[in-house]
């Protein structure tokens, strides 16, 4: 089989314009390290591997590099990369900030659909995390997250939260190789903000919240 029969039979293309499906496919590929920190990307063979042009994989490629799951240098080219601890602790305090207001807002009122909605999508990153499919456990995470922001019915809030989602990803990849962790340990210490969330007052909420994003973040 070839390399571009392998990669479609891996990653099935969707309904989507060529630049879009040749970013999804990378993305999976550097989020399930597939391709690690330092690989190259050279614009050429990736044309070639996916019978595109040069042009589609530049538009992917600059998707990838506002992602920060890759770095173009004019002279090194385009490499995949990690954040730095800096660029972490920088997002996940933002993402902190605003869902610590979420649930400020949300609880008591919405406490039991919200419980209901963590537990299915954990119980989603839990089976991603058996298979190792990293990319399914970073999805997973962002539904987890998301439920206290659309439980507080505040669609300016919903959006500037959504507005890091992109980085998301490169964030978890960065944050378990920097860690040197599991995904299994990654559905743990959701699974304690669930223990939480369940019956426990905004405020034990809001505390172990900043345990989850921000202590971790110096461990």
């Amino acid at each position: 089989m070839g390399s571009e029969e392998t990669a479609r039979s891996a990653y099935p293309l969707q309904h989507r314009s060529l630049p879009q499906q040749v970013h999804e496919i990378l993305s999976l590929r550097i989020l399930n390290n597939e391709l690690p920190a330092g690989t190259p990307l050279a614009e050429a063979p990736l044309a070639a591997e996916f019978g595109v042009s040069r042009t589609t994989i530049r538009s992917a490629m600059r998707e990838l590099q506002a992602e920060r799951l890759i770095d173009v240098s004019p002279r090194r080219g385009s490499t995949v990369t990690r954040m730095s601890d800096q660029q972490i602790q920088e997002v996940c305090y933002a993402r902190y900030v605003l869902e610590a207001a979420g649930y400020g807002e949300a609880l008591p009122a919405s406490r039991e659909r919200l419980v209901e909605e963590i537990e299915a999508t954990l119980a989603t990153m839990a089976s991603a995390a058996s298979a190792g499919d990293t990319a399914g456990v970073i999805r997973a995470d962002t539904e987890l997250h998301r439920a206290v922001m659309v439980a507080v019915g505040h669609p300016v809030l919903l959006d500037l939260w959504e507005s890091l989602n992109g980085q998301m990803g490169a964030l978890m990849r960065s944050d378990l190789d920097r860690q040197g962790i599991g995904l299994d340990e990654t559905v743990g210490r959701h699974a304690r903000l669930l223990a939480v969330i369940r019956d426990q007052p905004a405020e034990a909420v809001v505390a172990v919240l900043r345990l989850h994003y921000l202590d971790a973040m110096n461990s």
